[in-house]
């Protein structure tokens, strides 16, 4: 009975030593077949871990990826947007500039205006651009809402709202995609300070407005520029050759002396500075003004095409516009630089993802990928170990205590 127990164990133990070695040829072969290191969860569990981490975070760099391509494509249709308006406020000022000239009848102004109502129609067109998804590009984020609307006196309302539409590139960055119609066309720096003027000169005047700043708009932001005072400037004859002006605020006469035209006007915190040739019964009125809008200035110059071309008032608005289609021409370079900036950092930070999606890669194949150098030394020593395992059990399987006592 002892010996049918001992050569019961002894084939027991030799079986299930090649069980072993078979199946640590299968994973070999399987190995080899896949080139993967780990076929299961359970072949290491640690690193089976850490490759879970990195398939998370190569997913969310595929999102941020997908991200930066979108958003690209939004930049860079706002830039050629944003070029055309460009050319278009360009052409406008240089259009009001043929206005000026006095060479011109009143014939050639009204052409004149012409073509700045079709540029009008053209930058209202751009304005109202949509993607190709039907989404308003300069409507903030209300993207399904027309931004701008137009009345029949060339009034020019917005309907999007102020913030910027926005996506996660990177843990860190969310990049705006556009830019709200109101900051891009309706939110320009006043070219003359804190005010804008508005003109009544006599004949053959050459009088213009500078700048008027005043430092009290700088602690009086919250205060509605409608709300704020109103100044106006009348000019007189000194008697000696030279003029002297009557300043009003808000109605009331404030100061009156003899003008230093090099100097300016000073009145408490208001500072004028005015150029070209003063008439005498000349007056600039002043209306707190911060931004300017190139639809409103566009409306301006319109309206001026039945204006006398000798009329010194109507020359001198026609100046203001300039001056304010350039301040324009300027907000809009600063606006297409911004989404220039924009686009580089969007190359930046795909290089970086490129970076890391490389490390992520190597970092996976160090866990994930075979070596096949040692698989295949596995591979051999497991083959000679079951070779030697079969030899084993041939020898085992016939093999009792009994074959000992003769």
């Amino acid at each position: 009975m002892v010996g049918r127990i001992s050569s019961f164990h002894s084939f027991q133990a030799v079986q299930n030593d090649l069980r072993n070695q078979e199946v640590k040829i299968q994973h070999n072969q399987e190995q080899l077949a896949s080139g993967k290191k780990l076929l299961n969860s359970s072949d290491d569990p640690l690193a089976t871990h850490y490759l879970q981490n990195i398939g998370q975070q190569e997913e969310m760099l595929r999102q941020y990826m997908d991200a930066i391509v979108l958003v690209r494509n939004r930049l860079e249709h706002n830039e050629v947007l944003i070029g055309n308006s460009e050319e278009q406020v360009d052409t406008a000022k240089r259009t009001v500039m043929e206005m000026i000239n006095g060479a011109h009848s009143e014939e050639d102004r009204i052409a004149k205006c012409r073509e700045l109502q079709e540029i009008f129609t053209n930058l209202m067109s751009t304005g109202n651009s949509q993607d190709e998804l039907g989404n308003y590009i300069f409507s903030g984020t209300k993207s399904k809402d027309q931004p701008f609307f137009r009345n029949s006196q060339n009034e020019v309302t917005y309907a999007g709202d102020q913030y910027y539409r926005e996506m996660k590139i990177s843990n860190q960055i969310e990049m705006p995609l556009n830019s709200p119609g109101s900051a891009v066309y309706m939110e320009v720096e006043n070219p003359f300070g804190d005010y804008v003027p508005e003109y009544k000169l006599q004949s053959g005047s050459e009088l213009l407005l500078e700048r008027a700043t005043n430092s009290y708009s700088l602690v009086s932001d919250n205060i509605a520029a409608e709300d704020k005072p109103e100044y106006t400037i009348t000019f007189v004859d000194w008697g000696d050759g030279g003029y002297g002006y009557q300043l009003e605020e808000d109605g009331s006469v404030v100061a009156a002396d003899k003008l230093d035209l090099k100097e300016g006007i000073q009145y408490e915190d208001l500072n004028i500075k005015l150029k070209g040739q003063i008439t005498a019964g000349d007056s600039i009125t002043l209306k707190a003004k911060e931004k300017i809008s190139i639809f409103d200035s566009l409306k301006r110059a319109i309206d001026l095409q039945d204006a006398s071309v000798s009329d010194a008032s109507s020359t001198a608005d026609l100046h203001r516009v300039t001056e304010e289609l350039n301040a324009g021409f300027v907000h809009l370079t600063k606006v297409h630089t911004d989404i220039g900036s924009r686009l580089k950092t969007l190359d930046i930070q795909e290089d970086q993802h490129e970076d890391f999606k490389l490390t992520l890669a190597k970092s996976r194949s160090s866990f994930e990928d075979l070596d096949y150098a040692q698989a295949v030394v596995e591979f051999n020593e497991n083959s000679l170990a079951l070779e030697a395992s079969q030899k084993a059990f041939g020898k085992v399987k016939g093999l009792t205590l009994f074959n000992y006592l003769n």
